[in-house]
C-alpha cells in the first residue's frame, strides 16, 4: 500500500515538474501562472471492483424518466450532449442527425436550435456545444468555419466569432476565456513548433492563460475521448485522454482535483511511444477509466470498464463519508435496467442517462419481472422503435 502510494506521488511530482518546464519555455503568457497547482488538495479516489460493491438501487434514491417527443422535425439519431437550463432540456446530436433540438421538462418539442449549412447563422461542422456563463446563451463549437456560434436560449442567432485555436471542445472558464481541446493538438509558440498542447486556456483573441500535455496524436495513435472538458455548475474539469488524472481549469491555473487509483491496474504511460496497439493490449488486461465521469454537489461517479465484465462498473465517490462506492451491476428496480454512462448532471445529485427506444423495447421481458404491471404498461404506452430516445434521471445519494 505504502509502495502503491509513493509510486503515485512520483508520477505527480514528475507531471507537475515536466508541465511546468513546457509551459514556462513555450507558452506565449506564463509569467505569474502557476500551473499543476494544489497536488495536496486533489480527491484520491480509491476503486476496488471486488470490494465495497453494492446493486444500483442501494446508491440512489429515485429515479423517473423523460420520453423526448417524436416529431418529423426533431428526429435524434445519438445523443453526444445534454443541456439543462431555464426549464428546458437541450438535446445535442453531433454523429448522426447533426441538429440541436429543445424540449421542455415533461418531453415536449419546442424548437431547433440553428441548422446545419454554409451560411453565416448556420453551422457548417459542429463538434460541441457549451453555455456562457450566465446561461443565458448557447455557443457551438464549428470546426467547419473555425468558429464560435453564438444563440440565444429560445434559438435566435446573436453573433460569430473566430475560434482563436483549432477546438473540437470548448468551455468558458469566464466569461471571455475559453479552454480548449484537440486531440492533434496546437502550435501555439513559433519558437518551438514541437511543443503542440492538447488543453489551451485562451481569451477569445489568442492570448495564452496556460497550455498543457504534449499531443502524440499520429497515424500510430489516434485514441482519444469526445469530450476531455467538462463543466459542472462553475467548474470546468478535464481529463486527460487515457490517464487517471482530471484537472481543474481556472483563469490562471490548473489543479489536479481527482486521481483515480484503480486497484489492480497498472498505470497506463502516455508518452511519444504510445500506440493504439499497446493502448488495446493495456485495456485487455486492466480495468480503466474510459474518460466518463460526472461531479455533483456531494461527491462524483466515475465509469469504468472491465475486461470480460458484461456490464459497465461505476465508483461513486462520497465527499462527506470521503470513500468510494462500486457497483456491481445487480439491480432490483425496473428502470435501473437502463442505468449506464451518464450524459449529464441535473439539479445537485442528479445524474442522467439516455437509452435509444429500441434498446427500452429489447428490456421489456426484464422490465415486466422486476416492476409492477401498470407503471410499465405506462411507460410503454406509445414507445416504438422509431421514437426519440428516453432520459432516465437517477438521483444518487452520499
Amino acid at each position: 500500500m505504502q509502495i502503491n502510494i509513493l509510486l503515485s506521488l512520483l508520477v505527480l511530482v514528475i507531471l507537475l515538474l515536466s508541465c511546468k518546464e513546457s509551459t514556462r519555455n513555450f507558452s506565449r503568457k506564463t509569467e505569474g501562472v502557476s500551473l499543476l497547482t494544489n497536488i495536496e488538495k486533489a480527491i484520491e479516489v480509491n476503486i476496488d471492483l471486488n470490494n465495497d460493491c453494492l446493486p444500483f438501487d442501494s446508491l440512489m434514491t429515485k429515479v423517473s424518466y423523460v420520453k423526448l417527443e417524436t416529431t418529423g422535425d426533431n428526429l435524434i439519431g445519438e445523443i453526444s450532449q445534454l443541456l439543462f437550463v431555464d426549464d428546458k432540456i437541450i438535446v445535442v446530436d453531433v454523429w448522426k442527425s447533426k441538429i440541436i433540438t429543445v424540449y421542455d421538462m415533461k418531453g415536449h418539442y419546442l424548437y431547433k436550435i440553428g441548422s446545419q449549412g454554409q451560411g453565416p447563422q448556420e453551422y457548417a461542422f459542429f463538434t460541441h456545444v457549451s453555455l456562457t456563463p450566465d446561461k443565458k446563451m448557447l455557443v457551438i463549437t464549428d470546426m467547419g468555419s473555425t468558429s464560435l456560434k453564438y444563440y440565444s436560449i429560445d434559438g435566435q442567432f446573436i453573433k460569430s466569432i473566430k475560434c482563436p485555436y483549432w477546438f473540437t471542445t470548448s468551455e468558458f472558464v469566464t466569461d471571455n476565456l475559453i479552454a480548449g481541446f484537440t486531440d492533434g493538438g496546437n502550435v501555439i509558440s513559433d519558437e518551438n513548433e514541437d511543443y503542440n498542447p492538447l488543453l489551451v486556456v485562451t481569451d477569445l483573441l489568442g492570448n495564452i492563460s496556460s497550455s498543457a500535455f504534449q499531443s502524440y496524436y499520429r497515424k500510430e495513435y489516434t485514441s482519444t475521448i469526445f469530450e476531455p472538458i467538462r463543466k459542472f455548475e462553475d467548474r470546468v474539469l478535464y481529463n486527460n485522454p487515457n490517464t487517471d488524472s482530471i484537472y481543474l481549469l481556472t483563469s490562471n491555473s490548473i489543479e489536479l482535483a481527482y486521481h483515480l487509483n484503480i486497484k489492480g491496474a497498472k498505470p497506463m504511460i502516455i508518452n511519444e511511444d504510445i500506440t493504439n496497439d499497446l493502448l488495446r493490449e493495456h485495456r485487455r488486461n486492466n480495468p480503466f477509466f474510459n474518460g466518463d465521469f460526472i461531479e455533483l454537489k456531494d461527491g462524483a461517479i466515475f465509469h469504468i470498464f472491465e475486461s470480460g465484465f458484461p456490464g459497465y462498473r461505476f465508483g461513486i465517490y462520497s465527499n462527506a463519508k470521503q470513500r468510494t462506492f462500486c457497483c456491481d451491476g445487480f439491480r432490483y428496480s425496473p428502470f435501473f435496467c437502463f442505468f449506464d454512462a451518464p450524459k449529464a448532471r441535473y439539479g445537485d445529485n442528479t445524474v442522467v442517462v439516455d437509452a435509444r427506444s429500441d434498446i427500452a423495447l429489447a428490456c421489456k421481458d426484464e422490465l415486466y419481472k422486476l416492476g409492477k404491471k401498470e407503471e410499465i404498461d405506462e411507460f410503454y404506452k406509445d414507445l416504438t422503435e422509431d421514437s426519440n430516445p428516453v432520459l432516465f434521471f437517477y438521483e444518487l445519494k452520499f
